[in-house]
């Protein structure tokens, strides 16, 4: 599997990788990036579905997406880098860390999970998943409408609308076959289950939650309790998407964590 990526060559030892969530493409996290340049190289990748990485017509899982990105590391001569993921690209994120450890120094994951650890649980979200597949291709704008109002995203009412109107600007882009095709093929409800894997992954993690995101909370305390070398953070003033809703202090504690030592 190939990657559409931009890698930014900052002159630095380090290089992050940044994988980014649904609905969006390696542009949702240019803040992000702008905030650690000055400390790290940076690989941002769209993720199949998303900006300029095909999903549709192509056969693949999250394991492929995992190859991938080791193969895109290989490509550019990295023998390791930290990790960061959003919610979707924190999924993509814990994959590649199960399946190639030895790629990964430090890796932050922001409001994301390992997936469903029940058959019963994952069926359910395939149905889900192919709902929401469904209506993406009937009428992509309303479906963005309705994705912008569910309770997980309310907090980001608060924020400025420059900055909303950004953000659906950038998922509106998007191209409704390909991210209703991503939903099968690397959605929650087909995606494999990382919770054992957990246990195996023994450098430092850093897991966010933002203060308004209850259901995120309870996930990532439980991750907590698995990783063996977690750091766990909650952040006052944030929903889900914490590098958009308190950049601030998103920065502030992924920096000091990263470079912390």
């Amino acid at each position: 599997m190939k990657f559409n990526h931009r890698f930014t060559d900052n002159g630095k030892s380090r290089t992050l990788l940044l994988l980014h969530g649904f609905l969006s493409d390696m542009t949702s996290m240019d803040g992000v990036a702008g905030e650690l340049s000055s400390h790290y190289n940076i690989l941002a990748v769209d993720l199949p579905g998303f900006g300029g990485t095909p999903s549709a017509g192509i056969d693949y899982g999250m394991e492929d997406i995992a190859e991938g990105l080791r193969d895109l590391l290989a490509s550019l001569d990295l023998d390791q880098v930290d990790v960061l993921g959003y919610s979707m690209g924190g999924r993509a994120a814990l994959s590649f860390i199960a399946n190639h450890p030895e790629y990964v120094g430090r890796a932050v994951l922001e409001s994301t999970s390992p997936g469903i650890a029940t058959e019963t649980e994952r069926e359910k979200r395939r149905s889900v998943d192919a709902e929401r597949a469904a209506r993406i291709n009937e009428d992509f704008p309303a479906f963005i409408a309705g994705w912008e109002d569910m309770g997980l995203f309310s907090s980001q009412q608060a924020l400025p609308e420059k900055a909303l109107e950004h953000q659906r600007q950038n998922r509106l882009s998007q191209q409704p076959a390909e991210a209703a095709d991503s939903l099968m093929k690397y959605g929650t409800g087909v995606q494999p289950s990382y919770w054992e894997a957990l246990r195996r992954i023994d450098f430092p993690v850093l897991l966010l939650a933002g203060n308004r995101d209850e259901k995120f909370i309870g996930i990532n305390s439980r991750m907590a309790e698995l990783l063996p070398d977690a750091r766990f953070e909650i952040v006052d003033g944030a929903g889900h998407n914490i590098h958009m809703e308190a950049p601030k202090k998103f920065g502030t504690i992924v920096i000091e964590f990263l470079l912390g030592g």
